[in-house]
C-alpha cells in the first residue's frame, strides 16, 4: 500500500484514482455488432434495440456474449419452488436466520406517514410498486446480495420483486441463489445478465414486465446501463468497486486490520483499501504483514493489485483524521481502536460505520443486519446505504381548514405578486373572497 503524508497528498491521490475514464472501455457484443462501440454508445445500442426488438434481441446478444445459445430467460415456478429442497437443512437454517436478522434491522428503518391536524399538512409514505434486483454472477453465488436487496424491499411493502442474475445458455441459476430468492419471497427470477438485464427490467419485454426501480451492484457495463436508464426507471445508485477505510493506531490489533483490508481487496483489482493512522511504524507493519499473509490466499493476485492501489495516510491530528475521512467518504469506515471510536460522532460521510475491533465489516457483508449495498466512490457524501427507505416514496399532503387558510393566504398572495404570477394570486384571492363573503 502506498504511504501518503498528510491531507493534500491524500486528496491528490484520491482525485487521481477516482477520476472516471471510460475511454478505454469498448465492446462489439462479442461480435454481435459489426463495429466496436465505446462504453456509453454500446449501452445506448443495447437500450435502443431492447426497446425495438425485446426478447429477440436480448436472446441474440446474450447468446453472442456467452458463446452459447441463450434460452432460459425466466426460471419456471416449479424450479424455483423445488430449489429449497435442493439445499441441506443446515444451509436453509443459516439462510433463514440471516433473513430474519436483516428483517429485524430493516423494520427499524421504515419511515412512517404523519399528519399535523393543526397545520393541515403531512406526508404519506408509500412503497414503490415493483422492483428489479440485479444479482451479479461470477466465481461465487452471491446469495447474500439477494437477501440484502430483496428483504428491505419486502419490508418496505413492495408488491412485485423480480430478480435477474446472469446464467448462460439454458441452464438454471445456482441452486443457492434460487433457494435464497424463494426463501425471501421472490416468485420472479430471470437469467439475463449485464446491461441486458438492466434494460429488460427498465423497459420490459414480452417475457419481463417493466419495473419501477432497479437495485443492486454490478460491473462497469451494469452501472453505465443503470445510469442511462435512470429517469425512465428509478435506481438505487451508481456503484463502483468496493472500498474500506480503517482508522487505527498502535492499540489496534494489526492482524484484524490487515485481515479486513485483504477481505475487501479480494473482491476486485479496483477495490480500494485505505488506512488512516498517526503512526508510520504501524503503516510499515501493515504493509509487511499483508505481504506475509498473501501467499496463503486463493485470490492473492487480485488482492496484491488491489492493495498496491490502496494507500495509508499518515495524519497526526485527530481533527484532520476526521476531515480526511469525510473527504474520502468511503463505502465502509472501520475504527478498531477504543482510543479513536469517539471520532465516529464527527464522521458525516460514510456508507457505514464499524466501531471496535469485534465489529468486522465482513459481518455486514453477510449476517449483521444492514444491507451491504452501499454508496462507493465518494457518493456517501450525498447518498445512503440501501434500506427500506430506498423502496418508499413520500407524498406531501395538504388538507387545511379555513382558520389556517386565513393565516397564510395573504402571504401567498404577496409572494405570487412578487413573482408577477397573477393567475397564482387569483387562485388564492377567489377563495379568500368566497370564504369571507366579499
Amino acid at each position: 500500500m502506498k504511504i501518503l503524508m498528510g491531507k493534500k497528498a491524500t486528496q491528490d491521490y484520491l482525485n487521481k484514482i477516482r477520476t472516471n475514464s471510460y475511454s478505454s472501455i469498448s465492446s462489439d457484443g462479442n461480435g454481435y455488432f459489426s463495429k466496436t462501440y465505446e462504453l456509453e454508445q454500446y449501452i445506448g445500442k443495447i437500450i435502443e434495440l431492447t426497446k425495438k426488438k425485446g426478447d429477440d434481441f436480448l436472446v441474440e446478444i446474450s447468446s453472442k456474449i456467452d458463446g452459447v445459445q441463450f434460452g432460459g430467460i425466466k426460471v419456471r415456478k416449479n424450479i424455483l419452488d423445488e430449489s429449497v429442497s435442493q439445499i441441506s437443512k443446515k444451509e436453509k437454517e443459516v439462510i433463514l436466520n440471516t433473513i430474519e436478522r436483516v428483517k429485524l434491522f430493516q423494520s427499524k428503518t421504515l419511515s412512517k406517514s404523519w399528519f399535523d391536524e393543526e397545520k393541515g399538512y403531512g406526508e404519506y409514505v408509500r412503497p414503490i410498486e415493483s422492483v428489479g434486483c440485479y444479482i451479479p454472477s461470477g466465481s461465487a453465488p452471491l446469495i447474500s446480495t439477494i437477501i440484502m436487496t430483496v428483504v428491505p424491499a419486502k419490508i418496505a411493502g413492495v408488491k412485485r420483486i423480480a430478480v435477474s442474475s446472469p446464467t448462460p445458455g439454458n441452464q438454471n441459476p445456482n441452486k443457492y441463489l434460487l433457494a435464497t430468492a424463494k426463501l425471501c419471497g421472490v416468485d420472479e427470477f430471470y437469467t439475463y445478465g449485464g446491461p441486458q438485464a438492466i434494460t429488460a427490467m427498465a423497459y420490459g419485454t414480452e417475457t419481463i414486465p417493466r419495473v419501477d426501480l432497479i437495485c443492486g451492484p454490478g460491473n462497469i457495463f451494469v452501472m453505465n446501463a443503470k445510469k442511462q436508464v435512470y429517469g425512465d426507471v428509478g435506481v438505487d445508485g451508481i456503484f463502483g468497486p468496493t472500498e474500506t477505510l480503517i482508522i487505527c493506531d498502535q492499540s489496534s490489533n494489526i492482524d484484524f486490520v490487515v485481515s479486513d483490508l485483504m477481505a475487501q481487496a479480494e473482491h476486485d483489482v479496483l477495490a480500494l483499501p485505505i488506512v488512516i493512522t498517526n503512526q508510520m511504524d504501524l503503516a510499515n507493519s501493515i504493509n509487511n504483514l499483508y505481504l506475509k499473509k498473501l501467499s496463503s490466499l486463493d485470490r492473492k493476485d487480485i488482492i496484491k493489485k488491489s492493495m498496491e492501489r490502496g494507500f495509508i495516510s499518515i495524519i497526526n491530528e485527530e481533527e484532520e483524521m476526521v476531515e480526511v475521512a469525510n473527504l474520502i467518504a468511503a463505502e465502509h469506515t472501520t475504527i478498531p481502536s477504543e482510543n479513536l471510536i469517539h471520532l465516529s460522532k464527527k464522521i458525516n460521510s460514510s456508507g457505514s460505520l464499524f466501531l471496535g475491533e469485534i465489529s468486522s465489516e465482513v459481518l455486514a457483508d453477510y449476517v449483521a443486519g444492514p444491507s451491504h449495498v452501499m454508496p462507493t466512490n465518494g457518493s456517501a457524501r450525498y447518498s445512503s446505504s440501501l434500506s427500506t427507505r430506498t423502496f418508499t416514496k413520500n407524498i406531501p399532503v395538504l388538507s387545511i381548514d379555513k382558520e389556517e387558510f386565513d393565516k397564510i393566504c395573504e402571504d401567498g398572495e404577496l409572494l405570487a405578486s412578487l413573482e408577477s404570477l397573477d393567475a397564482h394570486k387569483n387562485a388564492l384571492t377567489v377563495r379568500k373572497n368566497f370564504f369571507t363573503g366579499e
